[in-house]
């Protein structure tokens, strides 16, 4: 009698997929190749911002084909942006430290990606403090989206979003 049982590596089955080569004229993502499958391992990640949230697992992007590689746009890091208590209860605040000026775009979305409170700054490069009165939300997740623009160009230079928990 043979007795067969559940393999202990991994398997991925693409049931479909897609690729999509955007304009080169595309403000945000110019030249971007998208490349998306359905049916990917069960060892994934999960990423989101705004209204888009992204799973990824074994297909990754081949950094040879996309067509723009200088194009690719920086995140903030913990060093340059806090965005602090978390969980916040009543006063939120959000700590600008980086030293690259431009234009602040500082925004607060609901779940669903809806935008509450939206605020844009100068930033001079010298630092920086936002605070924001979150007391008559309602408790659950929310997200902090932070872009910057160049002064010069016009064109986005870093992103960041930061998930908050509101609690009562």
């Amino acid at each position: 009698m043979v007795a067969m049982g559940q393999s202990i590596f991994t398997a991925t089955i693409n049931t479909s997929g897609e690729s999509k080569t955007l304009s080169a004229s595309d403000p945000l993502y110019p030249g971007y190749l998208f490349e998306w499958s359905v049916g990917e391992s069960a060892a994934i990640t999960t990423m989101g911002e705004a209204n888009l949230m992204v799973t990824n697992g074994l297909l990754q992007y081949r950094p040879q084909m996309q067509t723009n590689a200088t194009s690719l746009v920086a995140s903030f890091t913990a060093d340059d942006i806090r965005v602090y208590p978390n969980p916040v209860k009543n006063n939120l605040s959000i700590d600008i430290l980086h030293a690259n000026k431009g234009k602040l775009q500082i925004e607060l979305l609901d779940p669903k990606g809806s935008k509450i409170k939206a605020v844009q700054l100068d930033y001079t490069g010298m630092g920086a403090q936002e605070k924001w009165n979150l007391s008559g939300l309602p408790a659950g997740q929310y997200m902090v989206n932070i872009r910057q623009i160049s002064p010069v160009t016009g064109r986005l230079v870093k992103k960041g979003a930061f998930k908050i928990l509101k609690v009562n």
